[in-house]
């Protein structure tokens, strides 16, 4: 049998693919690219036309220019270059290209950019552009220096071509990659917004995330606390009666929601609800304190339910355990005052009973979100 061995990777495509998950790879990139081909710069930028000129939303560097050229000429790196005017650049799409070929012989503007470039320490040019999808191009600039007066070599250009199909295909990665961090990070923000705890854990109650609330009552609590990674109850019978609900929820499946008291002090006392996730792994626990005082936004109220102000604040009083009497002193209203805004509130809302109305707002959304600046 014939021994095969196996190529050494391409350092430069490994750079590109890395990028994805690894932003700053992309600098080292372009400063594998400029070693290569002998660039003194290396920029490639995604961009959309508007009105026929380009509008850059992304970028990466190497790292000279990174650190020089796009501070001491920011339009260098914009739409504001005239190779990227829609008419130019296009003439580049799916090729190597050079200043010869996207601008006419008696194009003014190439020689401006060259003065430009000059002053920044640039000279010849050699680049690529690929249409990656969704209306975005995907453009790739190298410069040799000021100084260079040598042409790009073939081997550079066939280089270049061979790179080009990797280079959108990382970018592509790269976008979708931040889309998804950027998604990931805005439902973060949503979940902080919630007036409960909220973690996700395993069957023995590592946690693998937890939202602000479900941490300041991990902090503050200690009927539950995380001691590492790992989810604690106060004594050793909460710890185990916490991990035998969690493998309870996870055998009954995702039909089945699990609830667990913990702890004794009144003001302490914890109440967890359990459900299983898609993942075999993973289990959502939503934590609320018995005693934590409910707030309900008055304005919240009022778009709820089509109330006055007024009628918001004793809506919000009454849902929150007090009377018609207790308000009406609070408010230095009379009894018969506060009852006849309850029977407008009533009227408004449908809900004759008491009861009913309580369990209408408990229910409603105005429950269940945290009001800005408050305090878990």
């Amino acid at each position: 049998m014939s021994t095969a061995y196996l190529r050494k990777p391409d350092e430069l495509l490994v750079d590109l693919y890395a990028s994805a998950a690894q932003p700053e790879r992309w600098t080292q990139s372009m400063d594998r690219l400029c070693s290569i081909t002998g660039a003194q710069s290396a920029v490639v930028q995604a961009f959309r036309f508007e009105q026929g000129r380009a509008q850059v939303f992304w970028s990466a560097q190497d790292s000279r220019t990174r650190d020089t050229t796009s501070v001491q000429s920011p339009e260098l790196a914009s739409g504001d270059n005239p190779r990227m005017d829609q008419h130019r650049v296009l003439r580049g799409l799916d090729r190597v290209a050079s200043d010869d070929l996207l601008f006419d012989p008696e194009d003014e503007a190439r020689p401006r950019l060259q003065q430009r470039l000059a002053t920044l320490g640039l000279g010849r040019f050699m680049g690529t552009l690929q249409d990656v999808g969704r209306g975005v191009y995907l453009g790739l600039a190298l410069h040799r220096s000021v100084d260079d007066a040598t042409n790009f070599g073939d081997e550079h250009v066939n280089r270049l071509a061979d790179l080009a199909p990797h280079l959108g295909q990382a970018f592509l990665l790269t976008d979708q990659l931040q889309v998804s961090v950027q998604r990931d990070e805005r439902l973060c923000r949503l979940m902080d917004s919630l007036c409960f705890g909220i973690v996700l854990c395993n069957v023995e109650g590592r946690v693998q995330w937890a939202n602000q609330q479900a941490l300041a009552m991990l902090e503050r609590n200690p009927t539950l606390s995380l001691r590492g990674d790992h989810l604690h109850g106060r004594t050793a019978a909460d710890t185990q009666a916490l991990l035998t609900a969690l493998s309870g929820a996870r055998r009954a499946g995702q039909q089945r929601v699990g609830y667990l008291r913990l702890g004794e002090d009144a003001d302490q006392v914890l109440h967890v609800a359990i459900r299983p996730g898609d993942d075999p792994a993973a289990l959502m626990l939503v934590i609320s304190r018995a005693a934590q005082p409910l707030d309900l936004p008055a304005l919240a109220l009022e778009s709820l339910f089509g109330l006055t102000p007024t009628e918001a604040r004793l809506l919000g009083a009454i849902a929150t355990g007090s009377t018609v009497e207790e308000y009406a002193q609070l408010r230095g209203v009379s009894v018969g005052t506060a009852r006849m805004q309850l029977k407008q509130i009533q009227a408004k809302t449908g809900q004759r009973r008491q009861a009913d109305l309580v369990r209408l707002v408990l229910s409603s959304a105005a429950a269940h979100l945290v009001a800005p600046g408050s305090r878990i």
